[in-house]
């Protein structure tokens, strides 16, 4: 059934909506938005997905946008402040012209069928093409399809354009990960344990709730309000870990956690980067610096392999959902490629960031950006500079959960650091970065982590990037290997000989940031992920990875380690 609504708590969003810019041309229409609840999608074998459309009333025939994941549509309009409500706001895109489908995948929800253990497998991209066809020949759609959200969402408009829908006409991927395997299931061989344990519990019990329609827009209004939204993120943010346990998630959903957490299956068939050279229609590629844990190395992999017409833009840290950011930078967009709005997108330069440190948007012709240079930075004793040291240093490995004497860290360190020399003026450090680090360790393999640091002059720091390696995944796959990131071959590991050197070779990820006068940079490695994590109060959103595999004794030789940042003009030293 359809009916008029009001749309709950997105009529005005707060925070940041475009990537520094305004639009020229006059106001969009604003209209009362009509939603329908449970509408079925009928695909080919006679499966029945289900999905929530709000398209505005009153309009002729306009674009459609898909949100398409496996996450519970039920409780999208709840405005839970949970990292699975992704899709937008999409009263607000609604409202303002374009009619919005929230659908779930096969097995998930309201809709038929089973859910794959494989992420985007060959049957939900099948789904995913059906229902974007399905959306075109609606009597309310004008032919143009688009798609919204961030996340599965987002790699679902990645996988949609490799496939080449002919109906869609253009994606805005906003924290797409391209490689389920390397950005989202492990950390460069190292299970991502403290993401799949959240992921398929989470959701898993999440699809099992059941909303009625007017439940769901009520709630709307309750749990978006501030206060509610401060209080449940402080509840889940003290309960999860223990939850997880105890969530009472589907079969599905642990077919899923076991086929990536336990089988280690790279399933590069259901990955969007093989076919991100097959994309043809406009992409808007975005992401924030904050998306360290999963989502960051995706949008510059797109970038990268991408031959369509493109544009990226990376905005400042953030840590909060639901996602209802950029959805201004969304309808311009689509504005442009979908209604052929002459509003300045085109003439927009290809690639805009936030400079931290700056706090403003700067803007470039290319990734990496054009005039930058390599700078290199070596060990020496605990001092990160020009010149290498002839020495060495070791860290202690200890396995999450090992019982170990408390006063072992009187004694043993398990991350060492090194400092740089105060900035001697302004440094403006945009784009990737590389460690080498030649190790020696006494167990057969070792998860290695890395952290780099702004020090001012009272000692407080703010992390900048982070980086890590399974050292018996450390072969280079230098084919697939980007400007950005160094890839790895994760087809056969190859374990350490105890005692011997070998060399790893592993991207932190990129950053940009004004390292002001005076300032230092600071360099921690270790094997503990907790120690060496990239805080929320920071700015970062970051899961621990199930590593050190092995008590061990780490030792890192000076003589070949470099650490290669990119900086605007000239290197300081």
């Amino acid at each position: 059934m359809e009916v008029a609504m009001r749309v709950p708590y997105r009529t005005r969003l707060a925070g940041m909506q475009r990537a520094g810019w305004t639009p020229r041309g006059p106001e969009r229409t604003r209209y009362r938005v009509h939603s329908e609840a449970d509408v079925a999608v009928p695909m080919a074998d006679g499966t029945v997905l289900r999905g929530d459309l709000y398209r505005p009333a009153g309009a002729a025939p306009c674009p459609a946008l898909l949100a398409w994941s496996p996450y519970n549509k039920d409780l999208m309009p709840t405005g839970l402040p949970a990292p699975f409500v992704e899709p937008g706001a999409v009263g607000y895109l609604a409202a303002r012209g374009y009619a919005v489908l929230v659908v779930n995948a096969r097995g998930t929800g309201r809709s038929g069928g089973r859910l794959d253990p494989v992420m985007h497998s060959d049957g939900e991209r099948a789904d995913l093409c059906g229902t974007i066809e399905w959306l075109a020949a609606q009597h309310w759609c004008d032919g143009s399809v688009g798609m919204t959200g961030m996340s599965y969402f987002a790699v679902s408009q990645l996988v949609a354009a490799g496939l080449r829908a002919p109906a869609l006409k253009a994606v805005f991927p906003f924290g797409a990960t391209t490689d389920w395997y390397r950005h989202g299931v492990t950390h460069n061989g190292t299970l991502h344990s403290g993401f799949m344990g959240r992921y398929t519990a989470v959701n898993g019990a999440a699809n099992r709730v059941r909303l009625a329609p007017e439940a769901r827009h009520a709630l709307g209004y309750v749990i978006g309000t501030a206060p509610v939204q401060h209080l449940i993120r402080r509840l889940m943010a003290a309960s999860l870990p223990a939850l997880v346990r105890r969530l009472p998630a589907p079969e599905p959903w642990m077919d899923r956690w076991a086929a990536y957490a336990l089988t280690g299956a790279r399933h590069d068939e259901a990955a969007a980067w093989p076919t991100l050279d097959r994309i043809t229609v406009p992409v808007l590629i975005g992401s924030e610096w904050s998306m360290v844990g999963m989502h960051l190395f995706g949008a510059f992999e797109a970038w990268h392999r991408i031959t369509a017409p493109k544009k990226l833009f990376i905005g400042p840290r953030w840590t909060k959902w639901p996602w209802l950011r950029y959805q201004d930078e969304m309808l311009d967009f689509y504005d442009h490629t979908l209604r052929g709005a002459d509003n300045g997108y085109a003439e927009l330069p290809p690639v805009r960031y936030w400079l931290h440190g700056a706090e403003r948007w700067e803007s470039a012709s290319d990734w990496p950006v054009p005039g930058t240079s390599t700078w290199t930075l070596r060990l020496a004793g605990t001092e990160l500079g020009p010149s290498a040291g002839g020495d060495e240093r070791a860290w202690a490995a200890i396995p999450a959960g090992m019982e170990y004497p408390g006063a072992f860290d009187r004694f043993g360190a398990q991350v060492i650091g090194y400092d740089s020399a105060p900035m001697p003026s302004d440094v403006h450090l945009v784009g990737p970065v590389e460690l080498t680090l030649p190790l020696r360790s006494t167990a057969l393999d070792t998860h290695v982590q890395a952290r780099l640091s702004e020090v001012d002059g009272s000692g407080r720091t703010q992390v900048l990037a982070i980086g890590w390696l399974a050292a018996a995944h450390r072969a280079v796959d230098a084919q697939r290997s980007t400007a950005t990131e160094t890839i790895h071959d994760h087809a056969a590991p190859a374990p350490l000989v105890p005692g011997e050197q070998v060399e790893l070779r592993f991207s932190l990820t990129p950053f940009a940031q004004l390292l002001r006068r005076g300032r230092r940079l600071r360099l921690e490695l270790g094997s503990d992920p907790r120690r060496l994590a990239a805080p929320p109060d920071h700015g970062f959103i970051y899961f621990e990875v199930a590593g050190p595999p092995y008590p061990a004794r780490n030792t890192v030789d000076h003589a070949g380690a470099e650490l290669r940042l990119s900086v605007q003009g000239e290197p300081p030293w």
